[in-house]
């Protein structure tokens, strides 16, 4: 199995302000609106969302960043899909990290060879985010991040909690 480091049912928590690290998802694809997309999805969640927009750039950030997660497309340039999934796959470094393929190809024959890879899972765009979601949160835990008080509602207050009271700038 390629997620051999989660094999005793750990999964990385998102440990918001515990000092634990918060799970990194790497997406590659070369549509900018997938990726912008996926990022604000998952954004509402407490994960870092690194963003590929090839094959080699998500090789070189699979590499260097760590991800617990990665989301690929299988048609791009500079490294097609298929390739990035077989490189991932053999590299000690980056073998256990679960692969999930979001592509616009619908074939059977294809998905058939990426889950001999060690695809995790494989879905058509365009993808009902919840079924992503859950696949995704087989690997890490994805806590909803709290909503914050837009800054406009919030009371005006100082760090006593009185009152606070503008500085008023007078030129000279």
């Amino acid at each position: 199995m390629r997620h051999a480091h989660y094999s005793c049912g750990t999964r990385f928590a998102a440990g918001y302000g515990t000092g634990l690290r918060q799970p990194k998802i790497l997406t590659i694809d070369d549509d900018p609106n997938v990726s912008q997309a996926l990022k604000r999805r998952f954004n509402q969640y407490r994960v870092t969302v690194l963003q590929a927009q090839h094959g080699m750039h998500g090789i070189w950030l699979a590499t260097t960043r760590d991800p617990d997660v990665i989301i690929t497309d299988l048609r791009m340039p500079q490294g097609r899909g298929q390739d990035v999934v077989a490189f991932l796959g053999r590299d000690p470094h980056t073998r256990d990290i679960p692969v999930i393929v979001l592509t616009g190809v619908f074939d059977e024959e294809l998905r058939g060879r990426m889950m001999n890879l060690g695809v995790e899972a494989y879905f058509c765009k365009p993808v009902d985010f919840e079924e992503l979601r859950e696949a995704v949160e087989r690997y890490i835990d994805l806590e909803e991040k709290e909503e914050e008080e837009p800054v406009s509602r919030r009371p005006n207050r100082g760090a006593l909690g009185e009152p606070w009271q503008p500085e008023v700038l007078v030129p000279c």
